[in-house]
């Protein structure tokens, strides 16, 4: 057994080895590189290199240099260079005199195991003093009111400078603090600079002080700053066949049509349906084209109607009021009627099927039934087929279909008293992030009554309508006009059946 001994102890030795070199797994490293050595120290006055060498603990990695590693005020492009430990950094143009930097790195070195990153940031002088003043700022989305993280924060020697002299970005609170700020007038922005160039684009989302404001030892200030994205040019577009009768057309509020030709004629004013405050609904009529062509103003529509199209049956569509008593059931077709029977259209009483008295009326694209009774809320609507003809020369196909209208009992009501008149102003009664009904405010409104309501629980958002359109603005950065002002009350108001609820909202921002 002696002559095996040395082979027991080898295999064993070889054993040993093996386990001490296995990846067990251990504590993760969570630690970021650190640095051993650098010939650039904050603090540090009078530089006047045009490089910085750094050396880590640990082998790292560049993570995107071009974006992670810049100077401010940015006076000079730097490249990056790494060679095993030490990144290099370098650049070819002459800071300024007497001028205060700080060089940041942003997550732009990485471990190689754990890929762990950290903000380094390194504050010198080109001259004897490192200025000291700073900035801090909040940044909300403009409609939403929440905070906004990755936003650039940027102080502009002038209203049409492209790049910020100084700048940093927002955290997850929406909070940014700006440093070693040199004192003077500035013009502050804010942007979503999502191709990380520092210029702000037109359709990013922005914020502008468009007067200088002052930053000294007095400074104090802590700047709010909303973004919103600018309204891109509102153009003539997006036609759309809304079988088998209508083409729904894109049309900005603010258009004014001077010349109108559908399928090379004239069209006829009778022939065009407002839709709202920027679309038009325009009536297709008896027509075997495809395409059809819609010239408005100097724009020229190209629309495909297909056979599809042209042979589809009309379906009425009961449009149901979401908040409110009504004693009428209204239906919409896509199409311009024509004729309707108001014969061929019954109302029965859902419970004992006997025929409910209505009196019908025909509208340009929809048709009420307006009720004799306010007694009957469950109905059943029969439409026979051909009641109703549209201009395409189409006829709806024969259905029944059940409707339910609410009770006066089955809904509540809601009076609002403001501590204070205010102008300009629009009361949006809201549930979640709908819109359910709004008032306009004056100087005199003092009591708001919200009637016939579902119940449940509702808010109030105020818009500062300052050019009184009745609708939110963004920023206008050509007219120098910020975001409309929107004000959230998150408090909610219970509305119950059958019942009135009075409550009041604080203007006193």
């Amino acid at each position: 057994m002696a002559r095996f001994a040395p082979l027991i102890f080898a295999i064993l030795f070889l054993a040993s080895c093996a386990q001490v070199g296995s990846i067990t797994g251990g504590a993760k490293d969570e630690t970021a590189p650190q640095i051993q050595k650098t010939d650039l120290v904050s603090g540090t006055t009078n530089f006047s290199g045009n490089s910085v060498a750094i050396t880590f603990d640990e082998f790292i990695l560049l993570n995107k240099p071009t974006e992670t590693i810049f100077l401010v005020p940015s006076d000079a492009k730097i490249e990056a260079k790494l060679t095993k430990k030490t990144l290099n950094l370098n650049w070819k143009e002459s800071l300024l005199p007497n001028t205060t930097y700080t060089l940041y790195l942003n997550g732009a070195v990485k471990d190689v195991t754990e890929g762990n990153d950290s903000l380094m940031q390194f504050t010198f002088s080109t001259g004897s003093i490192i200025d000291t003043l700073q900035l801090n700022a909040t940044v909300k989305d403009a409609f939403s009111n929440k905070p906004e993280a990755k936003v650039v924060v940027g102080l502009f020697d002038s209203l049409q400078a492209e790049k910020p002299r100084y700048f940093a970005k927002t955290i997850t609170d929406g909070s940014v603090k700006l440093q070693s700020l040199k004192a003077g007038n500035y013009f502050i922005k804010a942007f979503n600079d999502k191709n990380n160039d520092l210029i702000i684009q037109k359709d990013e989302a922005q914020d502008w002080y468009f007067e200088p404001i002052s930053i000294d030892t007095a400074f104090s200030d802590t700047l709010e700053l909303r973004i919103s994205a600018p309204l891109k040019a509102n153009k003539i577009g997006n036609p759309q066949v809304l079988a088998p009768g209508l083409i729904s057309v894109h049309v900005p509020e603010d258009s004014v049509l001077t010349k109108i030709l559908y399928n090379e004629k004239e069209f006829a004013p009778t022939d065009f349906i407002s839709a709202g405050k920027d679309s038009l609904l325009f009536a297709i009529g008896k027509t075997e084209l495809n395409p059809l062509q819609l010239i408005l103003n100097q724009d020229t529509l190209s629309i495909r109607y297909s056979e599809k199209d042209r042979k589809t049956k009309l379906k009425p569509k009961y449009i149901e009021i979401e908040n409110g008593f009504t004693d009428f059931i209204q239906l919409e077709i896509n199409d311009y009627i024509q004729e309707i029977d108001f014969t061929k259209i019954k109302l029965l009483n859902a419970k004992d099927s006997s025929e409910v008295k209505f009196e019908g009326k025909k509208n340009i694209q929809s048709f009420e039934l307006s009720l004799a009774s306010k007694d009957v809320r469950a109905f059943i609507l029969q439409i026979e087929e051909n009641a109703i003809i549209g201009k395409s020369g189409m006829g709806n196909s024969k259905m029944n279909l059940m409707i339910n209208l609410r009770s006066e009992r089955e809904l509540g009501s809601l009076n609002v008293k403001l501590s204070q008149g205010i102008e300009k102003g629009l009361l949006q009664l809201m549930q979640k992030d709908k819109v359910i009904a709004e008032s306009l405010l004056s100087s005199k409104t003092q009591n708001i009554p919200f009637q016939n309501l579902i119940p449940g629980e509702y808010s109030f958002r105020l818009l500062i309508d300052s050019n009184q359109n009745g609708i939110w603005d963004p920023i206008n950065v050509k007219e120098q006009k910020k975001a409309e002002s929107l004000i959230y009350f998150s408090t909610p108001v219970k509305v119950r059946a059958n019942w009135e609820v009075e409550t009041e909202l604080d203007l006193g921002f």
